[in-house]
């Protein structure tokens, strides 16, 4: 006897999405104020280890706290001025090493024209460059104005505070918010999510900040232009999942194949990069974070197109975090577990 069809309420296929675009909504209209709180909590995750070492050589919370403040941003604040003044440095000789660049391909495509006839009729005057000013402005025209940009900062610095200096405060009134029979739980999730954001910041805070500082050295030694800014750009790079390392080469590469034109330098830029970022994607990443994120592949990759779209720059670098905690939430909520699973690893 056939058995009848078994069906799935409409409920238990609609709910998870709905909930996911109403998310989505309020993420995107309320971004002024959710990207600034997400930015001050993940600098919080990143100074903390810092504040508690502080206050263990018997130093008041909140004065290890201000320090710790103060400490970072200077330090932010003079590697972004010498950095600046790096990059006003480079923009002004962009014209000359992308004339070499144009200049270059002119004499390949003339030495080997037999095979491209159709590479004779072009005019390569037309593609070189006096100044770099239009572009400079198209990739500066995010940014409103300084006092929009100082206000953005300041607003970041309050926030990383007030969270640092009432965490132990902030954690207990989460919980309370739970009722009293699921306490327990909201205590669970908020460990796991605390865990796994943790872990992940400080593990890729880390290692990115070391491939920083590698790069440049290794850029310095072979002798390539502007290693402060390729160095630190490969570490910021280094945080986007798969293609962000293999971008974050390609600059260095072309710096070198345009500065030596000859064929070693670029070579051993190349070695430098593959030996360390495969050491840390394959060797200390993995030893360091174990199976603490438990998030498929695919997940990760649509994770940071759809956190890319939602948010921009910002959103590439906390994508894998908030899926985390995102993944977290919904493996406790009933209604959202579909979306956890569809979000986990192997182990799910």
């Amino acid at each position: 006897m056939m058995q009848p069809k078994q069906y799935l309420p409409l409920q238990n296929v609609a709910l998870p999405f709905v909930a996911m675009a109403a998310a989505t909504a309020f993420l995107y209209f309320a971004s002024p104020i959710v990207i600034p709180l997400i930015i001050a909590a993940s600098l919080a995750y990143v100074l903390s280890p810092a504040i508690s070492l502080l206050t263990r050589m018997k130093i008041p919370h909140a004065l290890a706290v201000i320090l710790v403040l103060i400490i970072s941003f200077f330090v932010i604040g003079v590697i972004g001025y010498f950095l600046f003044g790096q990059v006003n440095s480079l923009v002004q000789e962009l014209p000359s090493y992308w004339n070499t660049i144009v200049g270059y391909s002119a004499g390949l495509l003339d030495k080997y024209k037999e095979f491209l006839p159709q590479a004779q009729d072009l005019d390569w005057s037309s593609f070189q460059l006096k100044d770099f000013s239009g572009v400079t402005k198209y990739l500066f025209r995010g940014i409103s104005s300084t006092l929009s940009f100082l206000f953005s900062l300041l607003l970041v610095l309050f926030l990383t505070f007030f969270i640092l200096n009432d965490q132990g405060l902030l954690k207990e009134k989460l919980i309370r918010a739970f009722s009293k029979s699921k306490e327990e739980t909201g205590t669970e999730i908020l460990e796991e999510i605390n865990q796994q954001i943790r872990g992940f910041l400080l593990v890729k805070f880390g290692t990115s900040s070391a491939l920083a500082v590698i790069f440049t050295l290794g850029l310095l030694i072979i002798g390539v232009n502007y290693a402060y800014i390729w160095g630190p750009l490969a570490g910021i790079l280094n945080l986007i999942p798969y293609v962000g390392p293999i971008i974050g080469a390609v600059p260095p590469l072309i710096m070198a194949a345009v500065q030596f034109k000859a064929l070693m330098p670029v070579i051993w830029v190349l070695i430098l990069f593959l030996v360390f970022q495969n050491l840390e994607g394959n060797v200390v990443t993995p030893k360091l974070m174990g199976d603490k994120l438990n998030l498929s592949p695919l997940a990760v990759l649509v994770s940071v197109m759809f956190w890319t779209w939602l948010w921009g720059a910002i959103g590439i670098i906390l994508a894998i975090p908030i899926t985390a905690s995102v993944k977290v939430i919904c493996d406790r909520v009933e209604a959202l577990q579909p979306i956890g699973i569809l979000l986990g690893g192997k182990g799910d």
